[in-house]
């Protein structure tokens, strides 16, 4: 034998003392492979960790990736192995959860996150234990108040790769991550990231998915120039191997590498062992001795991938629209009819739809840089979630106010709820198409009440009749929006059957499009109105569109609508003006269209060399008014002309034009602080990014934008970053808003489902606001362009879905605001303007009164973010966080007698009782940024 020991088994100086060895897989449950592909081989992987565990040789622990949902898909193939799970994550040889998938944080809610952790662990501990480790192996970034939410649910590590600029060359690979409330975790970022010391002693990491013999030598090169890397930013003597990678299976071999490392590096303990023992023993040796606060959003040694947040934007649009309904309407609704009404609380349905989100939650899923097979299977799931949330408010709505009456004489009589769900009283304009009988009833004297008798402003808008359809009821459609788009759809496949005139048959429904102004309306509660004939009608209320002058409705005349705050004088090229009375400063120039070329992929935006900046400045459209009254809107409708690709060199766009048409829609109601936008763009071109753009007139370096459970406040200008692996692309992710003030106030842009956005400053400091719209690419990853430094990001595979070739349809608003931000509750009317009232139309035979509500919220410095029964308990669960620095106490006002009531953690297990102030109010001291969850059991 000629093996020497004189120079390979000497350590290098920069040898740990101790190097743990975690072995695991990280299992993308889809990306370039379907999830059922994937799944075929998760099974072999899992069944193979398995029977490794149970020989008892070296190969001691293996790491499910952090995520519960791998026990789910490989159980539901194999049921009969659960015991074998169960015995493995018990004795300490299998690891789960604590995450139920590994989710992209940024384009998720925070409810999201948080509801993904409690799912996982709730699985992971039914196995035998959750992994109380904070393990976000390959994540786009990590939001600022993460640490936070870690330590809620008990977690006080954090795992990572993708994040950090510069501040990690100081900061060092081990260092306390700190929260804006003061929480802290212990965070290491993983050198090399999670694969670097994935498939040991093979020449690539991918022939550990073949049977290829084990090269030691390999190994041990391998290890030694890690040793190298890890000792430049280590801030100790413990170092993290990640034995594993993309799907791959336990490594072959591993006794004999694991012997062979010892024997080249024999001052080197190698532990093979858990993320919870390795994090226990960084945390003993006191490695992390410098502290950092805020997002990681930065490329300086690994991707950080930007150009995910606005990737397949339809995507987007449909998480946000699920995301809301079951946070933002189900939860707080079905609340409130089981605490206040005694209703039965559909538990099972929401545990349901909430689980089949968030598996549309992974990064590669939920970021649109997979394949097109993987994301047309996304969009079921989305369905399932948005038509079993929305039945369940349909089923609400109708035991509130019932379609039939008992009597079918009756049913002449029309009632319409208007159910409120969030914590705050609000007053809004309300549309409704109401189906009426065809003949019993004098339109012109029809007059609406409410629950005390008292008439309320009444506007008639439209009169039809129509043959009846079978199969749908527009009576219990949620929004009068869904209901004109329901009828704008039958008019557009039978016009024949729609008359204008009171000749109809006795087959004929009479349609009614309505407007109102609910007032008023409780809290987490809703009203009932009465629609009766009375010969007293008031002048003010009216059959058809004319006028629009009167007090309390929209004017509209010409390009111009004007409401008691602002005027907006809309213009041929689909740009408006807005005139904030309250400042007397004027926006000019707001919504103009920005496209320029994309040569990049779903990861990414590129422009080309010879890039070409189109806008909709030249455009010459047709302005008509489209509503007027209680709601003013001119829709403004012309194509804008792009080159239909890029040319095959890649270099320049093509010559050859496509028509896209362009429909935008600028509305404004009474009472209303937002200008609300809608554009509908007809996509017929090819790599290309869409913008809209908002020039504020405002002079500032910083541009704040809505997190999760926290309001970002990032610099205009951001690092160079020339040096870095992927530079900064200048653009920001937010949720539900974006703003930049002064002095004075300021302008922010609010948006539905749309999570990318950036801030320009002119050559004057003037700020833009650029809202992307759309970016259409052919494939899934390339690595020959300029913003990713000409490498890839994942196989290089066409998806010519991405392109989004079809009619798009984005909503969003704009808001100026008069001082701070959070003097304004700009939070407070972006989320009314997020979340509208629920209407029906039924009978007043059996309709439930309207009662105070639910509950109250008393501060705008405050904001709730779950109303929900307990999921164990038949108690009420309240989670609201502070928006400021500042401590703040919270009273809340509830519409029962309160019992008992206790804080709880972030998992909603109580951690001590609360005073209760008196019969029906709880006040809560929250510190600066804090989340607090308040359990609630009432008398």
């Amino acid at each position: 034998m000629t093996q020497t020991v004189s120079q390979e088994n000497k350590s290098p100086s920069n040898a740990p003392r101790i190097a743990f060895v975690v072995s695991h897989t990280h299992w993308d449950r889809e990306w370039y492979l379907t999830y059922h592909q994937f799944r075929a081989k998760l099974i072999h992987v899992v069944g193979q960790a398995l029977d490794l565990l149970e020989r008892q040789t070296e190969f001691r622990h293996f790491l499910l990736d952090g995520q519960s949902i791998v026990l789910e898909d490989y159980l539901e193939i194999h049921p009969e192995g659960a015991a074998r799970v169960k015995r493995q994550v018990e004795q300490g040889g299998l690891s789960v959860g604590p995450w139920y998938v590994l989710a992209d944080e940024f384009l998720v809610s925070g409810e999201s996150t948080l509801r993904n952790l409690q799912l996982g662990h709730k699985i992971a501990a039914a196995y035998g234990g959750v992994q109380k480790v904070g393990y976000m192996p390959d994540s786009f970034g990590h939001i600022a108040q993460l640490p936070q939410i870690l330590t809620g649910v008990g977690i006080d590590s954090f795992i990572y790769t993708r994040g950090n600029g510069d501040e990690i060359e100081s900061l060092g690979h081990e260092y306390r991550w700190r929260a804006p409330d003061g929480s802290e975790v212990l965070a290491v970022n993983q050198c090399g990231g999670y694969c670097n010391a994935g498939g040991l002693g093979h020449g690539e990491e991918w022939e550990v998915h073949t049977q290829r013999s084990i090269d030691l030598q390999l190994a041990r090169e391998r290890i030694r120039a890690l040793f190298v890397e890890m000792g430049k930013l280590s801030r100790g003597d413990i170092y993290l191997l990640s034995n594993g990678c993309d799907h791959c299976p336990p490594q072959r071999g591993f006794d004999s590498i694991l012997a062979e490392l010892r024997r080249e590096f024999p001052t080197t303990l190698f532990k093979h062992a858990s993320l919870t023992e390795y994090i226990s023993a960084v945390r003993r040796a006191g490695c992390a001795a410098l502290e950092y606060s805020g997002e990681l959003v930065r490329g300086r040694h690994h991707f950080i991938l930007s150009g995910v947040w606005s990737s397949r934007m339809y995507l987007k649009q449909w998480n946000d629209r699920a995301q809301a309904l079951l946070s933002d309407y189900v939860e707080p609704i079905a609340a409130y009819t089981h605490f206040c009404l005694g209703r039965e609380y559909p538990r099972g349905l929401i545990e349901h739809s909430w689980r089949l989100l968030l598996q549309n939650h992974p990064h590669d899923s939920i970021c649109g840089c997979s394949t097109d097979a993987v994301h047309r299977q996304m969009v079921p799931r989305f369905t399932g979630v948005v038509d079993t949330g929305e039945q369940v408010l349909r089923d609400v709505l109708v035991y509130l106010t019932p379609t039939f009456a008992r009597s079918q004489k009756d049913d002449m009589h029309t009632s319409i709820c208007v159910l409120n769900p969030l914590p705050v009283s609000r007053s809004e304009v309300v549309e409704r198409l109401l189906v009426l009988k065809p003949v019993g009833v004098d339109t012109t004297r029809l007059c609406l009440f409410d629950e005390w008798g008292g008439r309320v402003p009444l506007e008639i808008v439209d009169i039809s009749y129509m043959d009846r359809f079978w199969g749908f009821d527009y009576r219990t459609e949620l929004s009068g929006e869904s209901q004109r788009r329901l009828l704008e759809t039958n008019l557009d496949h039978f016009g024949n059957r729609i008359h204008k005139n009171d000749h109809a048959s006795e087959c004929r429904d009479r349609l009614l499009l309505i407007r109102f102004i609910a007032r008023d309306l409780p809290p987490v509660g809703h009203r009932q109105y009465l629609l009766r004939e009375d010969e007293a009608r008031e002048a003010d209320q009216r059959r058809g569109k004319g006028g629009g002058t009167a007090a309390g409705r929209v004017m509209v005349s010409g390009d111009t609508l004007e409401n008691e705050y602002y005027r907006v004088n809309v213009h041929n090229n689909g740009t408006f003006d807005v005139f904030d009375k309250a400042t007397q400063k004027t926006f000019r120039g707001l919504n103009r269209l920005e496209d320029t070329e994309d040569i990049g992929d779903e990861y990414d935006y590129s422009p080309c060399v010879h890039s070409e900046t189109i806008t909709s400045d030249e455009s010459v459209g047709e302005l008509r008014t489209v509503d007027e009254g209680f709601y003013g809107r001119i829709e403004c409708e012309f194509n804008l002309s792009l080159p239909k690709s890029i040319g095959p060199d890649r270099s320049s766009r093509l010559a050859d034009s496509a028509a896209c048409g362009v429909r935008a829609r600028v509305g404004l109601g009474t009472g209303s602080r937002v200008i609300e936008v809608e554009l509908l763009f007809n996509n017929a071109a090819k790599d290309h990014r869409l913008r809209v753009e908002f020039p504020t007139g405002v002079m500032t370096d910083t541009v704040v934008s809505d997190g999760h459970y926290y309001v970002n406040h990032r610099p205009i200008e951001q690092p160079v970053g020339s040096d870095w692996r992927q530079p900064p692309a200048g653009t920001y992710p937010q949720q539900d808003f974006t703003l930049v003030q002064d002095g004075w106030g300021g302008l922010a842009i609010l948006n539905r489902g749309l999570p990318e956005i950036q801030a320009k400053r002119s050559d004057s400091g003037e700020v833009t606001l650029s809202l992307t719209l759309l970016r259409a690419v052919g494939w899934l990853s390339r690595d020959d362009f300029a913003t990713r430094r000409c490498s890839g990001a994942g196989p290089h595979l066409p998806t010519p879905g991405a392109q989004c070739l079809r009619e798009h349809r984005f909503e969003y608003a704009v808001l100026p605001f008069v001082g701070d931000y959070l003097a304004a509750d700009v939070k407070g009317i972006v989320r009314r303007y997020r979340t509208p009232v629920l209407s029906i139309q039924g009978v007043e035979d059996q309709h439930v009164p309207g009662r105070s509500g639910l509950l109250q919220q008393t501060t705008a410095r405050t904001c709730i973010s779950a109303i929900k029964r307990h999921d164990e308990r038949d108690t009420l669960l309240v989670r609201l966080y502070n928006l400021t620095s500042e401590t703040v106490e919270e009273t809340l006002v509830f519409g029962r007698a309160i019992a008992a009531a206790w804080l709880t953690d972030l998992l909603e297990e109580r951690e001590g009782e609360l005073p209760v102030r008196s019969q029906d109010e709880l006040v809560i001291a929250l510190g600066a940024h804090a989340i607090k969850c308040v359990e609630v059991e009432f008398a």
